[in-house]
Protein backbone atom coordinates (compact mmCIF):
# COMPACT_ATOMS: atom_id res chain seq x y z
CA UNK A 1 0.00 0.00 0.00
CA UNK A 2 1.35 3.09 -0.89
CA UNK A 3 1.96 6.18 1.31
CA UNK A 4 -0.57 8.31 -0.48
CA UNK A 5 -3.18 5.39 -0.03
CA UNK A 6 -2.26 5.27 3.60
CA UNK A 7 -2.57 9.62 4.47
CA UNK A 8 -6.16 9.18 2.32
CA UNK A 9 -7.48 6.44 4.16
CA UNK A 10 -6.65 8.18 7.53
CA UNK A 11 -8.36 11.46 6.21
CA UNK A 12 -11.79 9.65 5.49
CA UNK A 13 -11.15 7.73 9.09
CA UNK A 14 -10.18 11.01 10.40
CA UNK A 15 -12.62 13.33 9.21
CA UNK A 16 -15.80 10.83 9.82
CA UNK A 17 -16.84 11.45 13.50
CA UNK A 18 -16.55 15.83 12.36
CA UNK A 19 -19.19 14.95 9.22
CA UNK A 20 -21.58 13.23 11.42
CA UNK A 21 -21.29 16.57 14.21
CA UNK A 22 -20.91 19.05 11.74
CA UNK A 23 -23.58 17.66 9.83
CA UNK A 24 -26.19 18.14 13.13
CA UNK A 25 -25.23 21.26 14.26
CA UNK A 26 -25.41 22.78 11.09
CA UNK A 27 -29.12 21.47 11.06
CA UNK A 28 -29.33 23.40 14.34
CA UNK A 29 -27.80 26.32 13.72
CA UNK A 30 -30.12 26.38 10.49
CA UNK A 31 -33.21 26.09 12.72
CA UNK A 32 -31.40 29.25 14.61
CA UNK A 33 -29.48 27.73 17.64
CA UNK A 34 -26.05 27.27 17.94
CA UNK A 35 -25.24 23.69 19.46
CA UNK A 36 -21.56 24.17 20.94
CA UNK A 37 -22.59 21.38 22.93
CA UNK A 38 -22.21 18.82 20.08
CA UNK A 39 -18.36 18.49 21.63
CA UNK A 40 -19.94 16.99 24.99
CA UNK A 41 -22.36 14.80 22.64
CA UNK A 42 -19.80 13.58 21.08
CA UNK A 43 -18.02 13.08 24.09
CA UNK A 44 -20.42 11.53 25.91
CA UNK A 45 -21.51 8.92 22.88
CA UNK A 46 -17.35 7.68 22.32
CA UNK A 47 -17.82 6.91 26.18
CA UNK A 48 -21.40 5.15 26.15
CA UNK A 49 -20.15 3.85 22.60
CA UNK A 50 -16.75 2.23 23.70
CA UNK A 51 -18.24 1.01 27.03
CA UNK A 52 -21.08 -0.82 24.95
CA UNK A 53 -18.93 -2.20 22.31
CA UNK A 54 -16.24 -3.27 25.04
CA UNK A 55 -19.22 -5.15 26.89
CA UNK A 56 -21.44 -6.63 24.51
CA UNK A 57 -19.28 -6.60 21.29
CA UNK A 58 -22.08 -5.34 19.27
CA UNK A 59 -21.63 -2.21 16.98
CA UNK A 60 -25.23 -1.60 16.94
CA UNK A 61 -25.95 -1.51 20.46
CA UNK A 62 -22.95 1.13 20.68
CA UNK A 63 -24.24 3.23 18.45
CA UNK A 64 -27.67 3.39 19.44
CA UNK A 65 -26.25 4.01 23.48
CA UNK A 66 -24.40 6.52 22.06
CA UNK A 67 -26.84 8.30 19.94
CA UNK A 68 -29.07 8.18 23.02
CA UNK A 69 -26.49 9.58 25.33
CA UNK A 70 -25.35 12.43 22.52
CA UNK A 71 -28.84 12.94 22.38
CA UNK A 72 -29.41 14.10 25.75
CA UNK A 73 -26.93 16.42 26.00
CA UNK A 74 -28.61 17.85 22.66
CA UNK A 75 -32.00 17.64 25.05
CA UNK A 76 -30.23 19.73 27.91
CA UNK A 77 -29.24 22.39 25.24
CA UNK A 78 -32.54 22.91 23.45
CA UNK A 79 -34.34 23.14 27.09
CA UNK A 80 -31.61 26.07 28.32
CA UNK A 81 -31.22 27.79 24.82
CA UNK A 82 -34.79 27.50 23.70
CA UNK A 83 -37.10 27.43 26.95
CA UNK A 84 -35.11 28.96 29.69
CA UNK A 85 -33.47 31.38 27.08
CA UNK A 86 -29.91 30.97 28.24
CA UNK A 87 -27.28 32.34 26.45
CA UNK A 88 -26.64 29.30 23.09
CA UNK A 89 -22.63 30.10 23.92
CA UNK A 90 -22.55 30.02 27.54
CA UNK A 91 -24.88 27.10 28.14
CA UNK A 92 -22.73 25.06 25.27
CA UNK A 93 -19.93 25.06 27.25
CA UNK A 94 -21.00 24.15 30.90
CA UNK A 95 -22.62 21.37 29.17
CA UNK A 96 -19.49 21.02 27.97
CA UNK A 97 -17.47 20.28 31.02
CA UNK A 98 -20.60 18.90 32.67
CA UNK A 99 -19.26 16.02 29.79
CA UNK A 100 -15.76 15.87 30.60
CA UNK A 101 -16.64 15.72 34.32
CA UNK A 102 -19.36 12.66 34.30
CA UNK A 103 -17.10 10.79 30.73
CA UNK A 104 -13.92 10.90 33.45
CA UNK A 105 -16.37 9.70 36.32
CA UNK A 106 -18.10 6.60 34.06
CA UNK A 107 -15.39 5.86 31.64
CA UNK A 108 -12.25 5.81 34.75
CA UNK A 109 -13.35 1.71 34.08
CA UNK A 110 -12.45 1.80 30.42
CA UNK A 111 -8.98 3.66 30.28
CA UNK A 112 -6.28 1.48 29.02
CA UNK A 113 -8.78 -0.74 27.63
CA UNK A 114 -8.25 -1.66 23.86
CA UNK A 115 -11.48 -3.02 21.97
CA UNK A 116 -9.88 -5.74 20.20
CA UNK A 117 -12.26 -5.93 17.82
CA UNK A 118 -11.99 -3.88 14.11
CA UNK A 119 -15.26 -3.53 12.49
CA UNK A 120 -14.38 -3.15 9.15
CA UNK A 121 -16.54 -3.85 6.15
CA UNK A 122 -14.64 -4.44 2.54
CA UNK A 123 -17.51 -4.17 0.10
CA UNK A 124 -17.25 -6.60 -2.47
CA UNK A 125 -15.32 -5.94 -5.72
CA UNK A 126 -15.47 -1.82 -5.08
CA UNK A 127 -12.69 -2.51 -2.86
CA UNK A 128 -10.51 -4.15 -5.05
CA UNK A 129 -10.22 -0.80 -7.09
CA UNK A 130 -6.87 0.68 -7.26
CA UNK A 131 -6.93 3.56 -4.93
CA UNK A 132 -10.56 4.57 -4.25
CA UNK A 133 -10.81 0.57 -3.42
CA UNK A 134 -8.77 0.70 0.02
CA UNK A 135 -9.39 4.37 0.36
CA UNK A 136 -13.87 4.75 0.29
CA UNK A 137 -14.79 1.01 0.14
CA UNK A 138 -12.81 -0.74 2.31
CA UNK A 139 -14.04 1.36 5.79
CA UNK A 140 -16.55 0.44 8.05
CA UNK A 141 -20.59 1.14 8.53
CA UNK A 142 -20.14 4.15 10.14
CA UNK A 143 -18.41 5.52 7.37
CA UNK A 144 -20.42 4.46 4.64
CA UNK A 145 -23.58 6.03 5.83
CA UNK A 146 -21.28 9.53 6.54
CA UNK A 147 -20.67 9.49 2.66
CA UNK A 148 -24.72 9.66 2.37
CA UNK A 149 -25.14 12.22 5.09
CA UNK A 150 -24.62 15.64 4.24
CA UNK A 151 -26.38 14.91 0.86
CA UNK A 152 -29.26 13.69 2.40
CA UNK A 153 -29.43 16.76 4.85
CA UNK A 154 -29.47 18.96 1.81
CA UNK A 155 -31.93 16.94 0.14
CA UNK A 156 -34.05 17.08 3.49
CA UNK A 157 -33.54 20.74 3.94
CA UNK A 158 -34.25 21.95 0.49
CA UNK A 159 -36.65 18.90 -1.04
CA UNK A 160 -38.93 18.43 2.31
CA UNK A 161 -41.74 20.56 4.32
CA UNK A 162 -40.34 19.77 7.24
CA UNK A 163 -36.36 20.42 6.39
CA UNK A 164 -37.97 23.89 5.13
CA UNK A 165 -39.77 24.59 8.06
CA UNK A 166 -36.54 24.43 10.12
CA UNK A 167 -34.90 26.65 8.03
CA UNK A 168 -37.73 29.18 8.35
CA UNK A 169 -37.27 28.71 11.96
CA UNK A 170 -33.68 30.12 11.69
CA UNK A 171 -34.62 32.36 9.43
CA UNK A 172 -38.12 34.14 10.47
CA UNK A 173 -39.90 32.31 13.70
CA UNK A 174 -42.65 34.65 13.47
CA UNK A 175 -43.71 33.84 9.61
CA UNK A 176 -43.37 29.83 10.64
CA UNK A 177 -45.43 30.89 13.89
CA UNK A 178 -48.29 33.01 11.84
CA UNK A 179 -48.59 29.67 9.23
CA UNK A 180 -49.65 27.53 12.45
CA UNK A 181 -46.43 25.85 13.05
CA UNK A 182 -44.74 25.36 16.81
CA UNK A 183 -40.97 27.11 16.58
CA UNK A 184 -39.92 25.95 19.52
CA UNK A 185 -40.95 22.12 18.43
CA UNK A 186 -39.25 22.53 15.32
CA UNK A 187 -35.77 23.76 17.46
CA UNK A 188 -36.18 21.49 19.97
CA UNK A 189 -36.08 18.66 17.34
CA UNK A 190 -32.88 20.10 15.27
CA UNK A 191 -30.81 20.41 18.40
CA UNK A 192 -31.36 16.95 19.63
CA UNK A 193 -31.07 15.73 15.59
CA UNK A 194 -27.61 17.82 16.55
CA UNK A 195 -26.91 16.06 19.38
CA UNK A 196 -27.22 12.21 18.63
CA UNK A 197 -25.49 12.52 15.16
CA UNK A 198 -22.36 14.20 17.21
CA UNK A 199 -22.79 11.32 19.75
CA UNK A 200 -22.46 8.54 16.50
CA UNK A 201 -19.63 10.88 15.98
CA UNK A 202 -17.87 10.14 19.23
CA UNK A 203 -19.06 6.52 18.68
CA UNK A 204 -16.86 6.54 15.77
CA UNK A 205 -14.30 7.81 17.45
CA UNK A 206 -13.81 5.60 19.67
CA UNK A 207 -14.70 2.33 18.69
CA UNK A 208 -13.80 2.19 15.15
CA UNK A 209 -11.07 5.07 15.01
CA UNK A 210 -9.04 5.14 18.36
CA UNK A 211 -10.59 1.55 19.59
CA UNK A 212 -10.05 2.63 22.67
CA UNK A 213 -11.22 4.85 25.58
CA UNK A 214 -9.18 8.28 27.16
CA UNK A 215 -10.51 11.20 29.03
CA UNK A 216 -11.32 13.97 26.65
CA UNK A 217 -10.50 11.64 23.97
CA UNK A 218 -12.78 14.10 21.53
CA UNK A 219 -10.18 17.28 22.10
CA UNK A 220 -11.99 20.11 20.53
CA UNK A 221 -13.61 17.90 17.48
CA UNK A 222 -16.89 19.07 18.60
CA UNK A 223 -16.21 22.95 18.55
CA UNK A 224 -14.16 22.21 15.54
CA UNK A 225 -16.92 20.96 13.66
CA UNK A 226 -19.65 24.58 14.87
CA UNK A 227 -16.80 26.25 13.18
CA UNK A 228 -16.51 24.37 10.00
CA UNK A 229 -20.32 25.27 9.50
CA UNK A 230 -18.80 28.47 9.21
CA UNK A 231 -16.37 26.95 6.82
CA UNK A 232 -19.63 25.62 4.65
CA UNK A 233 -21.41 28.53 4.40
CA UNK A 234 -24.32 26.68 6.24
CA UNK A 235 -25.21 24.44 2.76
CA UNK A 236 -24.53 20.68 3.83
CA UNK A 237 -23.19 19.69 0.36
CA UNK A 238 -19.48 21.70 1.85
CA UNK A 239 -19.34 19.27 4.32
CA UNK A 240 -17.43 16.98 2.89
CA UNK A 241 -14.53 19.65 2.10
CA UNK A 242 -14.65 20.93 5.32
CA UNK A 243 -14.33 17.46 7.37
CA UNK A 244 -11.98 16.21 5.05
CA UNK A 245 -9.93 19.38 5.38
CA UNK A 246 -9.75 18.68 9.15
CA UNK A 247 -9.08 14.71 8.55
CA UNK A 248 -6.05 15.46 6.13
CA UNK A 249 -4.31 17.52 8.63
CA UNK A 250 -4.53 15.08 11.30
CA UNK A 251 -3.19 12.03 9.06
CA UNK A 252 -0.33 14.66 8.04
CA UNK A 253 0.40 14.91 11.18
CA UNK A 254 0.28 11.05 12.41
CA UNK A 255 2.55 10.87 8.73
CA UNK A 256 5.14 13.30 10.10
CA UNK A 257 5.45 11.53 13.75
CA UNK A 258 5.74 8.05 11.97
CA UNK A 259 8.64 9.03 9.50
CA UNK A 260 9.96 11.51 11.85
CA UNK A 261 10.12 14.28 9.92
CA UNK A 262 11.95 17.43 11.35
CA UNK A 263 9.04 19.11 12.53
CA UNK A 264 8.46 20.13 16.70
CA UNK A 265 5.59 17.47 17.78
CA UNK A 266 3.90 20.70 19.24
CA UNK A 267 3.59 22.09 15.43
CA UNK A 268 2.26 18.77 14.30
CA UNK A 269 -0.82 19.03 16.90
CA UNK A 270 -1.75 21.85 15.94
CA UNK A 271 -1.62 21.32 12.15
CA UNK A 272 -5.62 20.08 12.57
CA UNK A 273 -6.54 23.31 14.04
CA UNK A 274 -4.11 25.70 12.01
CA UNK A 275 -5.89 24.40 9.00
CA UNK A 276 -9.05 25.12 10.02
CA UNK A 277 -8.06 28.67 11.46
CA UNK A 278 -6.99 28.83 8.10
CA UNK A 279 -9.60 28.04 6.35
CA UNK A 280 -11.77 30.34 8.54
CA UNK A 281 -9.69 33.06 7.70
CA UNK A 282 -9.94 32.45 4.01
CA UNK A 283 -13.77 32.29 3.54
CA UNK A 284 -14.21 35.07 6.04
CA UNK A 285 -12.43 37.35 3.84
CA UNK A 286 -14.47 35.93 0.52
CA UNK A 287 -18.39 36.71 -0.09
CA UNK A 288 -20.35 37.16 2.61
CA UNK A 289 -22.02 33.62 3.79
CA UNK A 290 -25.35 32.54 4.05
CA UNK A 291 -25.86 33.18 7.71
CA UNK A 292 -29.33 32.33 8.93
CA UNK A 293 -30.98 35.68 10.08
CA UNK A 294 -31.80 34.36 13.48
CA UNK A 295 -27.94 33.78 14.19
CA UNK A 296 -27.11 37.51 12.93
CA UNK A 297 -29.09 38.59 15.19
CA UNK A 298 -27.53 36.63 17.82
CA UNK A 299 -23.76 37.10 16.97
Amino acid sequence: MSELTTILICMISAGTPIIYALTGDLIGQRAGIISLSVEGSMLCGACVGFMLASSTGSLLLAVLGAAAAGGAIGSMQAFLSISRKSNMMTTGFILIFFAQGLTTFFGRGQLGTSLGKSFSLAIPGLSKLPILGPVLFSQDILTYFSYLLPVAAWWALTRTRLGLLICSVGERPEVTEAYGYHPKRLQYGAVILAGVLAGIGGAHMSVIYAMSWANNMINGRGIIASSLVILCSWKPQRAYMAAYLFGLAQALQIFFQIHEVPVSMYVTLMMPYLFTLIALAVISTSKKPSMPEKLKIVT
